[in-house]
């Protein structure tokens, strides 16, 4: 079960509220009826019903705008696919995941705003097939090639350093990783979109560069951090600050960004660079650069569908309310 729209969920204090109103309601008239004489024989005499009758319709009431509220937050079910016709490149995001990731001087952190560049890629990206690498001192397949980019979204969310314990920041890898990803049959445009902040600890930066080639792909690199740089937030699994990185002196490591290297991949590789800050201008200038190198249709894709459940509880909002109108009002002669 999913919702939606959640939000309505905001809505139950109109329930509260409605309760509050009718217990001082009840409460009032009581008094009232107190003050005035014998309050059997005034309701008697005034053909009143029982007083389950008035709490049964109160009952009653507040149910049917419970399960209004519910059925506005739009309740689904029944996870199915739904092939559409579209078109756009492959594309493979190669995320870097290494430890110098967590510094801050991107916001939240250098992860944070690659997570808000790729999520505006894939935005710009309907109709392409997109593919997830994460890599550090190894790269590794996050997410194969998938229409799905709901799903993508997530996943990236979820991506972190912990996930691979090699340390180190091996971009020639990732890059290689993301090329043969891309190297399957068909003439679909292909792009390989590298977000990095281009400390390059392990391995070749140029590895890559041959299978890049041989995929047809282009590749974009995005580069996250600053000259300035900062030291390296040690995170716990709660996402909390437990410390910073020392080196074996005891002295706090600094991750300083340089885009040298990774301008001059992305230009021996013919492609493009950009700097990335988290405000999402990088992920839509990659976006339109894999984009322009479309070559036309391809085939369809697939989207998360799921079944519309809302009805079954505005229909009992509906019968709570039919139901409390037909609750007597006045005691029978």
């Amino acid at each position: 079960m999913r919702w939606a729209a959640p939000e309505y969920f905001t809505l139950f204090w109109i329930v509260s509220a409605a309760l509050a109103f009718f217990l001082w309601a009840a409460r009032a008239r009581r008094r009232d009826e107190a003050a005035l004489g014998d309050p059997g024989a005034l309701r008697r005499r005034w053909g009143a019903p029982g007083p389950w009758n008035g709490r049964l319709r109160v009952f009653l009431f507040l149910a049917a705008a419970a399960a209004g509220i519910v059925a506005l937050a739009r309740p689904q079910a029944g996870l199915r696919l739904v092939s559409t016709t579209s078109s756009g490149p492959d594309v493979v995001v190669a995320l870097d995941l290494s430890e110098s990731m967590h510094a801050r001087d991107a916001k939240p952190d250098r992860l944070g705003a690659a997570r808000r560049e790729i999520a505006t890629l894939l935005r710009s990206m309907e109709g392409s097939a997109i593919g997830l690498v994460g890599f550090a001192g190894e790269a590794r397949v996050l997410s194969p090639l998938t229409t799905d980019l709901e799903g993508l979204r997530d996943r990236i969310d979820a991506a972190s350093p912990a996930e691979i314990d090699v340390p180190g920041s091996d971009i020639g890898g990732a890059v290689a990783l993301a090329g043969q990803l891309l190297r399957r049959p068909g003439d679909r445009p292909r792009a390989i979109v590298l977000v990095t902040d281009g400390e390059q600890l392990g391995g070749d930066i140029a590895r890559g560069l041959p299978v890049l080639r041989a995929s047809g792909a282009s590749l974009v690199v995005l580069g996250v951090g600053t000259p300035e740089g900062a030291t390296i937030p040690l995170v716990d699994t709660t996402g909390a600050v437990v410390g910073v990185k020392r080196d074996a002196r005891g002295q706090e490591v600094w991750t300083r960004f340089s885009d040298g290297a990774l301008r001059g991949l992305a230009r021996t590789a013919g492609g493009r660079y950009e700097r990335a800050d988290g405000s999402g201008r990088a992920g839509r200038l990659a976006a339109g650069y894999a984009r322009g190198h479309e070559r036309g249709d391809r085939g369809g894709r697939s989207l998360r569908a799921y079944d519309e459940r809302f009805h079954w509880l505005a229909a009992l909002a509906a019968l709570f309310l039919t139901a409390e109108a037909l609750v007597p009002r006045r005691r029978r002669a």
